[in-house]
């Protein structure tokens, strides 16, 4: 008669290897749930423009960011503080497969294969090679324009 019960030693074993490769992932981004820091916000396209007040708590200081949804872009766009009137947009799509990187404080992680960008979008590690699409922005005081061509 064979056994399906496991003894103290091979349960341990399974378990230290199954919480070793859990830790990885989660460290390397590669689980397919990655919280974002970046609050979602919808925001509204007016003749391949953005205009958004960046004077609201979620980027009241460097490296905080706000990711804009609507329903006409393809992908959110990831808008952050660099400095005190420096801000970067850029997109959520991962150029390695097309997958949305989040934000996770300061760096952009795909949570499909662990792809990484800066808060630039420059690539971190791969296996993407390219960086993310990124926007041009005008400033009017506090609004930033967000030209989406």
């Amino acid at each position: 008669m064979i056994s399906n019960k496991l003894n103290r030693r091979d349960f341990l074993k399974r378990s230290t290897e199954f919480l070793g490769a859990a830790s990885f992932a989660s460290a390397a981004g590669i689980g397919g749930c990655i919280p974002s820091t970046a609050p979602a916000m919808k925001a509204e396209l007016l003749q391949n423009k953005i205009p958004f007040d960046t004077a609201i708590p979620e980027l009241s200081k460097n490296g905080d960011g706000v990711k804009l949804e609507n329903d006409d872009l393809e992908y959110p766009i990831l808008l952050i503080r660099k400095s005190n009137s420096a801000f970067v947009a850029i997109s959520t799509e991962c150029m390695h497969l097309g997958c949305q990187v989040r934000m996770q404080r300061t760096v952009l992680r795909c949570p499909c294969h662990g792809s990484a960008y800066d808060l630039e979008g420059s690539v971190l590690n791969g296996p993407t090679e390219h960086p993310l699409k990124r926007y041009n922005i005008r400033m009017k005081g506090t609004i930033a324009e967000i030209l989406v061509l």
